[in-house]
């Protein structure tokens, strides 16, 4: 009797690390859940910013138009064909709300990635799950160019991907043809998404003719090169199409705007966009403040702590030397050379620029740590863990800005964004005024159901360009200018012009409506980071109108 009452506490004291662990994956599960959850609604409140003027409008305007013929789109299709796929999908009218999904959903993808190689290189669960935090709370990812509706997280992922499975190929010395054509079917297809992505893919086609050492050069071409050509072709089918049908549009837009009339503006005393870096010292500091800012210097510091391990036990130079070029290693610093240097390139240099070498850091660490033995692993996991926790500590206050408004779903960007829009629906219905509304801040009216020029629906890029622009360039583009606005208004009259986001370039739109009787509407004022837009209706019976 006895021993059948002291049993159970038997087998517990068998058995008594399993609540501990459970307990742990409990923990992280949900930490993880809370941390997904701030970054998506962090996603859905951060500011309406410039550059989603240009990158949202396609969600309606594709359902009618052509890209690069109908309107003007400086980027390669990829993002404005995901976003207006999703609204189409979802059915959704709200088109901000549609673009900050996609955004989303492009992080789903980067974290999925990134832990899914690091997984299949290390086989350690926790260690994938540092990687991943490492790896995606920097603060450039943080802010605009990871929140925003924009082209500058979306690629990537698969950038990532692209580098990840051409790795897990050539670790072994065994040719894996369809992770290589994998690999190029990725690379290739985050181009579709900027062509900045570019940057990883000589990398990775110069170690395509090295990797893995042990193939002949035959076998290599065969089994390495090919399949990895044929995946980056179908992956940069999207791109390759539009070369195919309209070359020449198609090129003026995507590098002819950015090497053209968009420098010479941003040269323009006055005009640089804020943190725009016009020369190399200025890219210089914007590298040094995003390359090693707080959040990424601890994942750095993760990373020399791992390498240092790794060579610490080494038995000699020779096995340094081997570990130091072994094909995945070598595959990674190279994809962070191009990128680092790629980075470099464009004039301005923006914020976003300078984000592709960052996706390469959880890669190392992946890389890295896969190459320690068992011991050396439970020397490094404790510090991946205190990096983790300091990250996480770093992102903390971004993650939690905008949790106040968890309750009022009003007060969200995007439910905001979408009601300005609809409220300019009501007042131009109200006041009788029926037709197209002129202004540089597309989203609004667009989010409202109306129509807008096709010369300004894209934003202010094209048209404060326009009057800097070579002849024969500005015939690729659908664009008017601050000189050629006012004919292009008085031919065919606006119902209502919305302004105030952008009053320089906004001045001859402002002149055009004073000279023609347009109206405030009263007690009605849209706000963002801009400024404050006013919505000029137009007279209820009106001549023809002046060319001011």
């Amino acid at each position: 009797m006895a021993y059948l009452e002291r049993a159970p506490a038997l087998r517990m004291a068998r058995h008594p690390t399993r609540l501990g662990p459970l307990l742990a994956s409990l923990g992280v599960a949900i930490l993880s859940g809370l941390i997904f959850a701030a970054l998506a609604f962090r996603i859905l409140n951060y500011d309406l910013r410039k550059d989603e003027q240009l990158y949202v409008p396609p969600i309606r305007l594709l359902e009618t138009q052509e890209m690069y013929r109908d309107f003007f789109y400086n980027h390669t299709p990829g993002s404005a064909w995901l976003f207006y796929g999703l609204g189409k999908l979802t059915g959704s009218d709200h088109l901000l709300l549609t673009g900050r999904l996609g955004v989303l959903l492009g992080w789903v993808a980067l974290i999925v990635v990134i832990g899914g190689i690091s997984y299949a290189l290390t086989q350690s669960r926790l260690a994938s799950w540092c990687i991943v935090l490492l790896g995606v709370t920097n603060e450039l990812f943080l802010t605009q160019p990871g929140m925003t509706a924009t082209n500058n997280l979306l690629p990537l992922p698969f950038s990532l991907l692209g580098l990840g499975l051409f790795i897990l190929g050539v670790r072994d010395e065994r040719p894996r043809p369809l992770l290589y054509a994998g690999a190029g079917f990725f690379l290739s297809l985050a181009v579709c998404f900027k062509v900045s992505a570019v940057a990883f893919i000589p990398p990775v086609v110069i170690a395509a003719f090295l990797l893995p050492r042990a193939l002949g050069i035959k076998e290599r071409v065969l089994r390495v090169v090919t399949p990895l050509a044929i995946g980056g072709i179908v992956g940069g089918l999207p791109v390759l199409y539009y070369l195919a049908t309209d070359r020449q549009r198609f090129l003026a837009h995507v590098l002819g705007y950015h090497t053209g009339p968009h420098v010479q503006y941003m040269r323009m005393p006055g005009m640089a966009d804020d943190r725009a870096a016009m020369s190399l010292a200025g890219k210089l500091a914007l590298a040094q403040e995003i390359w090693f800012s707080a959040g990424v210097a601890v994942a750095l510091v993760a990373l020399v702590t791992l390498v240092i391990t790794a060579l610490r036990d080494a038995p000699n130079v020779g096995t340094v030397t081997r570990r130091l070029s072994s094909g995945p290693i070598s595959v990674v610093f190279g994809a962070l050379v191009f990128s680092a240097v790629l980075s470099f390139v464009p004039t301005p240099g923006f914020p976003q620029y300078f984000g592709p070498p960052l996706v390469c850091i959880p890669l190392a660490l992946a890389v890295v740590f896969a190459s320690l033995g068992a011991e050396q692993r439970q020397q490094v996991t404790p510090i991946l863990l205190a990096a983790t926790a300091i990250a996480l500590v770093i992102a903390a206050p971004r993650f939690g800005q905008y949790l106040g408004r968890v309750s009022h779903p009003g007060r969200w960007t995007v439910m905001r964004v979408h009601d300005a829009g609809v409220a300019i629906a009501d007042r131009m219905a109200e006041a009788g005024a029926h037709g197209k509304v002129a202004t540089l801040a597309p989203i609004y009216p667009l989010e409202g159901g109306l129509e807008v020029y096709p010369e300004l629906s894209t934003g202010p890029f094209a048209y404060r360009t326009g009057d800097i622009t070579p002849p024969a360039l500005a015939a690729q583009y659908k664009m008017t200018s601050p000189t050629h606005i006012g004919a292009l208004l008085a031919s065919e009259p606006p119902a209502a012009l919305l302004l105030g986001f952008a009053p320089g370039l906004e001045a001859p739109m402002r002149a055009f409506a004073e000279a023609n009787g347009y109206a405030p509407a009263k007690d009605f004022v849209i706000e963002d980071r801009y400024g404050d837009a006013v919505l000029y209706l137009r007279p209820a019976q009106s001549g023809s109108p002046a060319t001011p």
